[in-house]
This record gives C-alpha cells, structure tokens and sequence, in this order.
C-alpha cells in the first residue's frame, strides 16, 4: 500500500509539472512581439537613406531574435513607406498606431518634422533617426533623435574651413561659398555656418538648390571666386556638385558633410581631397563596427553606411535599457529621461539627462583615393 502511495503522489507530481511545462510553453508562444514602428523614406530624395536605416533595424532584430529577442519577446520591424505631405504622413502614423508600437522611428529632417507634431499631439514616442535639424526636438516631450544636429555638424564643417585657411595665411580676405540644399535639414546647417563665419568677419557667398535640382551648373558659377566652398545636401546632389565643381577646374578647397563619408560618394574620383567630417565607423582601427560592418555586408551584399549603422545602433540602444524591465513607451521614455552612455558602432554616445538629442563623436578627415584619412 505504501509503495502504491508512493508511485501515485510520484504520478501526480509529473503530470503537474508537465502540465506546468506545457501552460508556461503555451504562454511563451502566445505572447506577442515588440513592435517597432518604422516609417521611412522608400521613395524620392530620401530613398537611399531610408533603404540603409530600414537594413540596419531588420539586421539588429534578427540578430537579437536569434538570441531570444527582448525579455523573451521577439522583436517586429514595422516598416512603411512615407512621403513627406502632410496627409501620407499622418496615414503612415495612424497605420502604425495601430500596431501600438513600443517607439516609432522616422529618417531624414523633412520627414520627421512632419511626423513630430502628430507624435506630440497623441503622445506617441518618436525617435528621429538621420534627422539634423536643431528643431525636430526642441520644446516637445516626445519627440527625440539619434543623429548630429546641424548644431553639432556645422562647427567642425566651419572649423575646417577656418583651420584650411589659416594654413595659407589667407583668413582675412577669404570668402566662404556654401551650396546648400534649401530645407530643414540644408538651411539649419547654413545659418548655422553663416553666424560662426560672421562672428569672424569672413564673407559668405550662399547658393541654394531644391532637392529635386540636377543641374548646378548656376550655384558653381555663383562660387567659383571663392577660396572654399562647402556642399550641403544629399549624397546625389553632392556628387553631382563635385563634377560640376572640377569640370570648371575650381582651385579651393571642398567641404561637405557626414553624407559625404558615403561610399556613393568617396568611390568618385571627384571626391579625391575633399574635407569631411567622419563618424567613427569608417575607421579601420575601430574593430567593433569592423565586425558588424562585415556581418552586415555579407548579408545584405552592399556597404554599410553611417544610415544603416544609425538603425542598427538603435534598437541595440532598446534592448541594453529595456533589459528586465516593462515593455512599454513610458518605461522607454522615463529611461530617456535620465540619460545614459552606450558604446557602439559610433563609438561612445550620450544622452544627456533632461536633453532630447542621442549624439555621437564626429572627427576630421579628408577623402584620398577613395578612402578615409582620419585626422
């Protein structure tokens, strides 16, 4: 009888913890998966930069999938299609609503800007990504970003310039032209560049171009006295700005942008000697973004850029701060708030308690023969 007893409390404790097994097995299949809401540039102007961050996010929630997701939660990329009108960016936010998303992320300032008052409006966390206009964030409580601002780009853009000039000894009568495209992202740049140049009485020639121009022949021959130009826009306007400028035999200096670290841009021998501020990832003797920039271009079979780094970066950014904790907006927005330092392929980033811009470390160089010379 005993033995009998014995082998019944031992037939009843398995079948309850197999029961226990399969209820805890059910429960982990059934729960759903982090979204993340991506509306993104795949068409126009914007497309190149909105294919590169929409790669960078897939790349880093597959490879977080594949470990376990977030706090055993698989992670969904969201992606849509968005154009920068204001109905077709107010559609793309709704459709993403929907899905209640743990944040949503945009790419490029004309896109963002729209999307940020319809974020503010419902209280829906939105994170800019390759977004520099100063604006997009100020005086709003959900609207963040993980790029330079214009703020942050344009004092080592005009720095260079005076560094070059100081160089020749030629800082009092030197004119500064910028070819600058006439956006949000373009125009915050060149007003910032312009005050700092003022501040230092140096004259500045300025040439616009809308973001659908393709010849530029009328902003060169507006430049071409002067004794450095700077290039604003996205990496299509300024290759063709660089011909234009050496089809005319320009004798200045060149300067541009991050956007011209990309590989469109370096690989033309139009870039060979320009001036550039650089993102950390290009640098060979960085071996962490080595290591993801291989990965990446094995999977996908192309570069990888500043853009897709910014995606990539960013939902490790989610995973590092979401670790054991709520999977919610207002446990993501509580840990913006106090800020936090995060090592990745950009190098060391910050977010500064009570600030609203994620930023990372930009450094000097010069492109020769198509590669990147860190200074």
């Amino acid at each position: 009888m005993k033995i009998s007893k014995v082998k019944l409390l031992l037939t009843i404790t398995v079948m309850a913890l197999f029961t226990l097994f399969f209820i805890i097995l059910s429960c982990t299949r059934d729960e759903p998966p982090v979204v993340i809401g991506a509306a993104l540039t795949l068409s126009g102007p914007g497309l190149y930069a909105g294919e590169e961050v929409r790669d960078g996010l897939l790349l880093a929630a597959d490879e977080i999938n594949q470990q376990g997701g977030i706090n055993g939660r698989k992670i969904q990329i969201m992606v849509r299609n968005a154009v920068a009108s204001d109905n077709a960016a107010q559609e793309v936010f709704t459709e993403l609503e929907r899905a209640n998303p743990l944040v949503i992320v945009s790419c490029l300032s004309f896109l963002s800007m729209k999307l940020a008052p319809i974020a503010e409006e419902k209280r829906r966390l939105l994170v800019g990504l390759v977004a520099t206009v100063p604006a997009l964030t100020q005086g709003r409580d959900w609207v963040y970003r993980y790029w330079t601002t214009a703020e942050h780009e344009a004092p080592p853009i005009t720095k260079l310039f005076f560094d070059i000039k100081n160089d020749v000894d030629e800082i009092d009568d030197a004119k500064l032209g910028i070819i600058y495209m006439d956006d949000a992202y373009g125009s915050s740049v060149f007003k910032d560049m312009a005050n700092r140049c003022k501040e230092k009485e140096i004259e500045v020639v300025p040439s616009s171009f809308s973001s659908d121009s393709k010849d530029f022949s009328a902003n060169v021959n507006a430049v071409k006295d002067t004794k450095a130009v700077a290039v604003i826009g996205f990496d299509v306007h300024i290759i063709r700005i660089l011909k234009a400028l050496r089809a005319v035999g320009y004798k200045g200096d060149i300067i541009s942008t991050t956007t011209a670290t990309l590989p469109s841009v370096t690989s033309i021998p139009e870039s060979n000697d320009l001036h550039v501020t650089a993102p950390a990832i290009y640098n060979k003797n960085y071996p962490f973004a080595d290591k993801v920039k291989k990965h990446y271009e094995e999977i996908y079979n192309k570069p990888f850029t500043q853009y897709s780094a910014n995606g990539y970066d960013f939902i490790y950014i989610l995973i590092g701060l979401l670790e054991d904790k709520p999977m919610t907006q207002e446990t993501v927005k509580a840990l913006f708030e106090k800020g936090f330092v995060y090592s990745g392929v950009f190098g060391n980033i910050e977010l500064q308690k009570g600030e609203k811009d994620i930023l990372f470390p930009l450094f000097s160089a010069q492109i020769r023969n198509g590669e990147i010379i860190y200074k």
